[in-house]
């Protein structure tokens, strides 16, 4: 038996086309191509993301690196380029300058140099793929816009020029790209980059930082702080840097968790604003993944746990070495990862005391703002309906109270039974909230004062996520008010000493299900 070999070369229209659908967004886009700079050993690099007057998108960006010449130049269009000589450079699969920018544009433009001179001229363009194939163009044509770039932030030295041309997917979806919409649009695409970049390379824009060279960012001309999501008065409760075992052999990880202050606590000393400097918000509270110093996932989880709003105050630093790449798994875009079995029951138990106490802080800061809420006026309205509407209703009657007790007597059609009571002065009370009840009720009947009621526990989850963000609305705070009446009215005509256990179970049941069914609605600002 015969073997022959053909040839397999794939077609470079199709792939390159597909490989624009890799699923990169404009902030992972951007950041990946920034990686070059900084593996080029770049001091400086400048990010442009504007319209020009016809109302095109124009995106370039300039460094101070090393530069590339003709030959470096095809490496670097090249589908697979050449490995780095060093492993622990941002750059790992030698797609990422290509798959990135074709995502959102369909040509590219790389002018560069390695010193004082002219720049040379590497151009690889989608819509001139079927007729050249797998071949980049060299030009010693320069744009006058890219040689004064070059110049300005390079000194006239070594640099590269990184340009988007034919940009058709970063404000496609507006017809008219001079309209209010695709300016704003692309405001709110700048703003959320700039938030990303100082996020993404904290450690490379922070100069106090000596774990890795610093490098000044700017995106349109605006020079970048470095974000650090640990700093803001967090405090860290695990600093362990440990050898896990992989499938791979024994490698080093270095875990951080912090909790950082509630929102009251960060403004009282940092200033008004520095929950939001912060980003105290849910979404920014989990694990951010660092590797070799560059953020590449996070904040998020990792598919250990979800967000929930009381792990607002949570964020894990976890940092690597290239030499666990294997490890974890990492994506072409460098944005998401996938853990070793050991590394997941690592990270599951180390972090499980530092949540659970950043949990406990969070729910401490709730109750005693929930506590600190005047709500007498929110359920004012309820009170006076169900005195005006109880006068016509069924009910048991109130036979005796013992304020010592705690305990009322009442007279139903099953006949006498002893029922919570509480003492009031204000015979217009039936419904009232306190700060908590036993058992993690969210309401419990009780006469108070001469009324058949019911009281409210103001810390239950359904009452801080249901009825406070309601408070506003009359109507709906009457509807809730009046369902937990009924209840609590219900139970009092129909009570006996061996019915009243099943009831309180229920109560039980209902008030454990309500608060896991509201568990992931946002918590309502109750400083506003």
């Amino acid at each position: 038996m015969t073997t022959s070999l053909y040839e397999a070369t794939p077609d470079p229209v199709r792939i390159t086309e597909s490989l624009r659908d890799t699923g990169y967004v404009l902030n992972t886009a951007v950041a990946d191509v920034v990686d070059n700079s900084i593996s080029a050993n770049a001091t400086r690099i400048d990010v442009e993301l504007v319209q020009d007057p016809t109302g095109r998108v124009r995106f370039s960006i300039t460094d101070n690196g090393e530069g590339m010449d003709t030959e470096g130049l095809v490496n670097a269009l090249r589908y697979g380029s050449d490995h780095r000589d060093d492993p622990a450079s941002l750059g790992k699969f030698g797609l990422g300058l290509k798959t990135a920018s074709t995502a959102f544009a369909r040509r590219i433009r790389l002018t560069s140099r390695t010193g004082p001179g002219e720049p040379v001229v590497g151009i690889w363009d989608l819509d001139r793929v079927a007729e050249i194939g797998w071949n980049v163009e060299v030009t010693e044509t320069v744009l006058p816009f890219d040689r004064k770039t070059l110049d300005e932030v390079s000194g006239g030295g070594a640099g590269t020029v990184v340009r988007w041309e034919s940009v058709d997917r970063v404000i496609k979806e507006y017809k008219d790209p001079r309209g209010s919409r695709a300016r704003t649009a692309l405001d709110k695409a700048v703003k959320s980059l700039s938030d990303h970049l100082s996020m993404v390379f904290q450690r490379f824009l922070d100069a106090g930082d000596d774990r890795v060279p610093s490098v000044e960012i700017r995106l349109n001309g605006a020079k970048l702080e470095a974000w650090n999501p640990f700093a803001f008065g967090a405090e860290c409760l695990l600093d362990d840097e440990s050898v896990v075992e992989t499938e791979l052999g024994d490698s080093k990880i270095l875990l951080r968790a912090y909790v950082l202050p509630r929102k009251a606590e960060m403004q009282a000393v940092l200033g008004e604003e520095a929950h939001i400097e912060a980003r105290l918000f849910n979404t920014y509270q989990g694990i951010y993944v660092y590797r070799e110093n560059r953020l590449i996932h996070g904040p998020d989880w990792l598919g250990l746990f979800i967000q929930e709003p009381h792990y607002t105050l949570a964020r894990v630093e976890l940092s690597f070495d290239h030499k666990l790449d294997e490890a974890f798994q990492i994506d072409l875009k460098k944005s998401r990862i996938s853990l070793d079995t050991s590394i997941t029951d690592y990270l599951a138990k180390a972090l499980a005391a530092p949540r659970r106490e950043a949990g406990i802080r969070y729910r401490d800061g709730e109750r005693t703002k929930l506590q600190a809420v005047d709500d007498k006026s929110i359920h004012a309205p309820s009170n006076a309906t169900i005195e005006d509407k109880s006068r016509t209703m069924s009910k048991a009657t109130l036979q005796s109270t013992d304020p010592e007790t705690g305990k009322a007597e009442i007279l139903n059609a099953k006949g006498r039974v002893l029922v919570e009571y509480v003492p009031s002065t204000d015979n217009r009370v039936f419904l009232e909230t306190v700060n908590t009840l036993d058992e993690g009720l969210l309401y419990r009947p009780a006469y108070i004062g001469q009324n058949p009621g019911v009281q409210i526990s103001k810390t239950h989850a359904f009452y801080e996520k249901v009825y406070l963000p309601n408070r506003q609305s009359g109507a709906t705070i009457q509807a809730l008010d009046s369902l937990l009446w009924a209840l609590a009215a219900a139970e009092f005509k129909v009570s006996d000493d061996a019915t009243l256990a099943v009831f309180e179970d229920i109560r039980y049941d209902v008030s454990r299900t309500l608060r896991k069914l509201v568990e992931d609605l946002p918590s309502p600002d109750l400083e506003e």
